[in-house]
This record gives C-alpha cells, structure tokens and sequence, in this order.
C-alpha cells in the first residue's frame, strides 16, 4: 500500500518527468498538417523503425509541449520542420508508471494486485470510521508537542478524517481497473445470451472491420475533419490500431472542453477517410463516468493547481499508510527485526526511487531493477548496523537519500549543460534541491535528542533481531 500510494503521488506529474528526462529536444513548434504527415509516414517506412501493433503521433500539451512519433517500444520527438529529433527517452517515467499500476509484475496479475489493495483501502476507511465514533469530532483535536505512539495516532487519524473523500475515491477508482474486466465477465454469466465481448461492447464500442489498408496514412486530411467536427477539442493522439496488418486503421483522441470523460475518438482509414466516432462523450451517465475514471484517479483536469492538490492528498494518503504500521510497532511490548526493516521500506524507497532515478537519467541502466534491488538493501541493512536503533537508521536513509538528490542535481546539469536550465530541465533539479533540503533538515532535526538517548538506544538494541516476543 506504501508502495502504490508513494509512486502514485509522483506519477501525478509523469508527464512532466518524461520532459525533463530528455531536455534536448525541440519544444513549442506548430507542425504543419501536410508536414506531420510526410513525416509521419516516412518514420513508418525507415529501415529504423520497428512497426509494432500499435504507432502513435502524440500532439503536444502544457506538460509535454513536443510532438513524438512512437510504436509501443520506443519513440523519437519531431522538429518543426517536420525531421526527427531526439530519442524519446522515459525510462525513469515507465518505471515509476509501472510501479504504481502493476507493481513492475505481469500486468494482468499485477494489476489485480493493486486494484485489490485499492479495495481494501475503501475497506479500511469504511471501517475506520465505524471503529472510531469520535473520529470526526477529534479531528480538530491535534494535540501539539506529543511525540512516539501518541503523536502518530493523531498524525493518523487526523490525516485520515481530512483526506477521507479523497481517499476513497483513489481507492475506488484504483479497484476499477484491475476487476472491470472481472465485473464485466460476472454480468454476462448472469444474462443469457451474453458473452463478455457482447457486454463489453456495450460499453467499449466495437473496432472498424477493414481489409487491404496500405501503411500509408492520410494524417493531413483526417485531421481536417477532427478539426471540423471538434473545432474546440485538444488533440491527445493519434493511434494506429493493429499497424503491422492489413485491418489498421486510425484513431484520433480528443479531449472535449467541459467533460471529465478522457476523450472522444475519431476513427479513420489509412486514406483519411472518416468511418465513425467512439461515442465516449455521448452515451448514458454511468458511461461518461467510467471513461473519466483516469482523470479523477490520476488529477488530469484543470491543470497543475489540481496536480499540486492530488500531490498533496496523495502525500497524506502515504503518511497515512505508513503512520498506521507505526502505530501498530509502537504499541507492541517487544521489539525485533520488523522494527528495523520498516523504516528500510518507509526510507528507503525514496532512496531506491533516486538512485534508479540517477543510474536510468545519467547513465541509462535498467532502473526497475536497480530500484528493487536498492530497496531490498534498505530493508535488510538495518539489521547490521552496530546500534541496530531504527530512528538513527531513519535519518542515515534521510541523509543518504539528500546526497543522491544532490549528487543527481549535480551530474544532471553537467549532462545536459544549458538545456538543464531549460523549462523542460529547471523545474525538476529546482524540485529535487528542496526535496533534498527538506530531508537535511528532517535529519538534523533530532540529532540533539538523538545523542541524549544514545545510552537508551544502546540498553534496547539488544532485544534485535528477535523474532520471538517470548525471548523478551
């Protein structure tokens, strides 16, 4: 839960972190129709190019202001004038994209997993209310000063009661996209004479049935027609379905002003001919609110100040989620190796997520698998420090993590040079140096109390690591 809830509250800006992964790439240009075309079509047909099922022309918007060609394995941003640019690199966006919604498994099994865990937070809030009758009434009750147990008691039932509808609504949306398809089969059990297709065709509208469509793609003229059928629409994408056949076809995503739903779709020919709309904007309520689902669950709507709220609330619903395995440590009358290996997975993580972040930006190492792997040391390193005292661990994690930022910052600029002083490059380094310094300071803050306590530390560290509360 951890886990999903703190690479959740990133992917929020996973736009932004695509762009400033790749600065060097050419930013704010208004590509031609008849140019983006030939273009297009000549990315398809390069000997570079590897045609896989699906090929995207992705149109520019506030967080990622460039054009990309892409298949579904990798991409290349386009130039004004229509040549290619740079290598479209988001490794560093995948990773944390992929964390969040599978948790780097086989994506049907692992995103099951997590729709599962969004189940069981929408659990843990409906019962947490009905386990608490005052739980409303002590909200505005934040006793200043206390620390241990109590203290995380109140940072977690007050951060609780404040994030609530938030909170459930994340779990909600989150438990949608691993049981839909669950759902969906459960319903046609019970209708005679459905199947699963049939219902989901209900829902999800059928794709064209075309034959002998040359992979050669009219772009500029269908275009025309979005642009006259959707006059005040945001073009998204444009995808091509089932690229590497006879039967593909395009399809252009539309977001409509005024609509949560994600978008409406524009189908085509390779010619440029128009053959239907999706209908994602036009069918019965409970329709448009399953196609809004990514929005609501991601905060893609009303630009950055709803981004800046959902980092905010997702951040309570992280505290939240580890102040709750705090409190149960806290309360138990023994301590042993989970004492140890908690603050390795709560600090550690963000530990993890830097140094895969500076491996994957500078160097271009396989990150998911460096994450994991820093991770699974902060889990067990622990258990070897002499003192073996969780709350020194906790700010040597703090420390650690600070230093990469730094060290990130630093390598990032001497990389990219003046592109990392760009839009695309100076936000981010602006964002790790203050997330560094929050962190000294979280570090430094205790470090009086901390050599007060030492003899403390040292009288209770011999109980670790047991795994038996009888051998207290």
């Amino acid at each position: 839960m951890f886990i999903i809830c703190l690479s959740g509250t990133l992917v929020v800006f996973y736009e932004e972190i695509e762009r400033w992964e790749q600065p060097v790439a050419e930013e704010n240009a208004v590509i031609a129709p008849q140019v983006l075309e030939n273009s297009f079509n000549q990315y398809i047909a390069s000997s570079d190019t590897t045609v896989t099922e699906h090929m995207y022309i992705v149109f520019p918007n506030e967080a990622l202001p460039r054009y990309k060609f892409s298949s579904d394995t990798e991409g290349r941003y386009v130039n004004q004038d229509g040549s290619l640019g740079a290598n479209a690199i988001d490794d560093l966006t995948n990773m944390l994209v992929g964390l969040h919604i599978n948790l780097h498994l086989p994506v049907n099994i692992g995103i099951v997993i997590v729709s599962a865990l969004g189940a069981l937070l929408c659990a843990l809030i409906i019962t947490g209310f009905l386990s608490h009758p005052s739980i409303i009434k002590d909200a505005f009750k934040l006793r200043s000063g206390t620390k241990g147990r109590l203290g995380q008691v109140d940072l977690h039932n007050r951060l609780s009661v404040w994030g609530a509808p938030f909170h459930l609504m994340i779990g909600l949306t989150g438990a949608y996209y691993g049981f839909v398809l669950l759902l969906v089969g459960m319903f046609a059990m019970s209708m005679d004479g459905e199947t699963p297709q049939s219902v989901s065709e209900t829902v999800f509208p059928a794709e064209p049935a075309l034959e002998n469509q040359a992979p050669v793609y009219g772009v500029a003229r269908a275009l025309e027609t979005v642009n006259e059928m959707s006059p005040d629409g945001k073009l998204l994408y444009m995808l091509v379905h089932d690229a590497d056949t006879d039967s593909r076809f395009m399809e252009f995503y539309v977001q409509q002003p005024g609509l949560l739903a994600w978008s409406e779709n524009y189908r085509f020919d390779t010619a440029g001919n128009y053959l239907d709309t999706a209908g994602y904007t036009q069918g019965a309520p409970a329709q448009q609110i399953l196609y809004s689902v990514y929005r609501i669950h991601f905060g893609n709507f009303a630009g950055v100040i709803t981004k800046l709220l959902y980092v905010v609330l997702g951040l309570s619903l992280t505290v939240v989620s580890a102040s709750g395995i705090n409190i149960w440590l806290e309360k138990r009358k023994y301590r042993d190796a989970l004492n140890l290996i908690w603050p390795g997975v709560v600090w550690g993580m963000p530990l993890a997520i830097s140094v895969a972040s500076f491996t994957q930006v500078i160097w271009h190492l396989p990150s998911a698998a460096i994450f994991w792997g820093g991770l699974l040391v902060t889990m067990t390193a622990g258990l070897f420090l002499p003192d073996r005292d969780e709350v020194r661990y906790k700010r040597l994690l703090q420390r650690l993590t600070a230093a990469v930022l730094l060290l990130l910052v630093v390598a990032y600029t001497l990389k990219f040079g003046s592109a990392a002083m760009s839009p695309a490059g100076l936000p981010g380094l602006l964002v790790l140096l203050t997330i560094a310094g929050v962190l000294l300071l979280m570090a430094m803050s205790r470090s009086g109390s901390l050599n007060a306590n030492t003899q403390s530390a040292d009288q209770t560290a011999e109980h670790l690591p047991t795994l038996d509360p009888r051998q207290d």
